[in-house]
């Protein structure tokens, strides 16, 4: 036991606990968004903070993920509205797989009456 022995202090990192990632949202330049819905022609995320604006051209990625499907792509979408905190997207073009998923996550929920 050494003379300086008291003067020891144990810091100890506080981690910040990790954002919960929204289970369906859109991402771009490292933002997410959650979705609030999507279809064929489209997509609309929620909780937008206007970093787009209305007419520009983005890559976004959809990440799909709930009781309904589990589906994610990458598409480039033309912005078609940013108010009131959404965000509207417009596809430019889809694969024909991709619009085949969208058809049947968007069955699914119309089935179950969401």
């Amino acid at each position: 036991m050494g003379l300086f022995d008291f003067l020891k202090v144990s810091v100890t990192e506080k981690k910040k606990p990790a954002a919960p990632k929204a289970q369906s949202c859109i991402e771009f330049d490292n933002k997410t968004f959650p979705l609030g819905a999507i279809t064929t022609k489209g997509f609309v995320a929620t909780n937008f903070d206007g970093s787009l604006i209305r007419g520009q051209n983005a890559r976004v990625t959809v990440k799909v993920d709930d009781a309904f499907g589990r589906f994610s792509f990458a598409s480039t979408v033309g912005v078609a509205d940013v108010s009131g905190g959404k965000l509207v997207g417009e596809w430019n073009m889809l694969t024909p797989e991709v619009e085949s998923a969208i058809r049947a996550y968007g069955q699914a929920r119309k089935k179950a009456g969401r």
